[in-house]
């Protein structure tokens, strides 16, 4: 069985926040792992955080028009696991072309799942690219209406 690469079907509204609360960028990386692994103890969490920061230190996932996608694989999580939501003012965390983190997805996934990982950034890099789809979940008021968003552009 494939597992299916539709955000809008990889994606909860429990794991969506809009918007999310941080100021700063190692903020937002917390509250987006917290978000995504909610039941997880605070060891768990760490150590997801430091993976996502390993790969943050890098090259910077701040990708451009808005859009950050904080990612990182580790089998402290058993499955693929995505939080997303709309930034608010984050001023430590800027893409190269000088655009403000406006809206991120973080995606988390077990280490061997290279290839999983790798379609679903495309995937969310394909949604945000599409003009209607990145205004309409800026204009998102709600997580409800952040997966009214995806659900509209992926049925497209």
């Amino acid at each position: 069985m494939e597992l299916s690469l539709l955000l809008s079907e990889l994606l909860s509204t429990e794991r969506v926040r809009v918007p999310l609360g941080s100021h700063s960028k190692a903020e937002l990386l917390r509250e987006l792992v917290r978000l995504a692994v909610g039941d997880a103890d605070e060891t768990t969490v760490g150590g997801i955080l430091d993976v996502v920061e390993a790969r943050e230190s890098q090259v910077s996932t701040a990708l451009g028009g808005g859009l950050a996608v904080p990612h990182g694989r580790t089998d402290l999580v058993p499955e693929l696991r995505i939080a997303a939501g709309i930034v608010g003012e984050v001023p430590d965390y800027v893409a190269l072309d000088g655009s403000s983190v406006r809206v991120a997805f973080l995606v988390l996934t077990p280490a061997a799942a290279s290839g999983l990982h790798v379609k679903l950034l495309s995937r969310i890099a394909r949604l945000m690219h599409n003009p209607e789809s990145r205004d309409a979940l800026l204009a998102s008021a709600s997580a409800d209406e952040f997966m009214r968003v995806i659900h509209g552009a992926e049925a497209a």
